[in-house]
C-alpha cells in the first residue's frame, strides 16, 4: 500500500502524475507568465487571493491544467504571491494586477531571498517525494525477499 505525499505548503490539491510533473518544472517566472496569459485572455486586469485559490483548486474542469498548476504554485508559496502583489504598492491587500505578474514573469524576483526560498522548498518537496518512492520500493523488495526465505509449512 502506498500513501502519496503532498508537497509542503498551503495547497491540498491532489493532481494526476502528469500535472505534478508539469508543476515541478514551474518557478516564479513561469507561473507568473501563465497567470498573465490567462488573466489577459479572460479580460481581467487583476486577481485576488480567493480567486487564485479557486483556480488552484478547480473542481469544474474549466480551468486549464497549466493555469491551475501555476495558481497552485502561488498557493504553495504565499511569500511569492505577497512579493508580487506588493510590487507596485506597499501593504498586503491580497490583490495583484496583471502588471505585477508581468514584472515577476520578466524576472522581477530573480536572485532575491524569496526566489531562493521558493526554489529550496521545491527541491525539498521533490526530495521528500523521491524518498517516499525509494522507501516504497525497498519495502516491497524486502518483503518479497523475506517471504522467499520462509521455511515451507509442513
Amino acid at each position: 500500500m502506498t500513501t502519496p505525499l503532498q508537497p509542503v505548503g498551503n495547497s491540498s490539491v491532489v493532481q494526476d502524475p502528469s500535472a505534478l510533473a508539469f508543476e515541478q518544472k514551474l518557478n516564479i517566472s513561469k507561473s507568473s507568465q501563465i497567470l498573465v496569459d490567462y488573466l489577459k485572455d479572460k479580460g481581467k486586469s487583476a486577481i485576488n487571493s480567493d480567486e487564485l485559490a479557486k483556480l488552484a483548486n478547480d473542481t469544474t474542469g474549466t480551468v486549464p491544467a497549466d493555469v491551475s498548476a501555476a495558481a497552485a504554485y502561488m498557493q504553495r508559496h504565499p511569500d511569492v504571491f505577497t512579493a508580487i502583489e506588493t510590487n507596485d504598492v506597499p501593504g498586503v491587500d491580497g490583490l495583484s494586477g496583471v502588471w505585477n505578474f508581468e514584472w515577476a514573469a520578466n524576472g522581477g524576483l530573480n536572485g532575491t531571498a524569496i526566489d531562493s526560498i521558493a526554489a529550496m522548498q521545491d527541491t525539498f518537496d521533490r526530495a521528500i517525494q523521491l524518498s517516499s518512492k525509494v522507501t516504497e520500493i525497498t519495502t516491497e523488495s524486502k518483503a518479497s525477499l523475506d517471504s522467499s526465505k520462509q521455511r515451507p509449512q509442513n
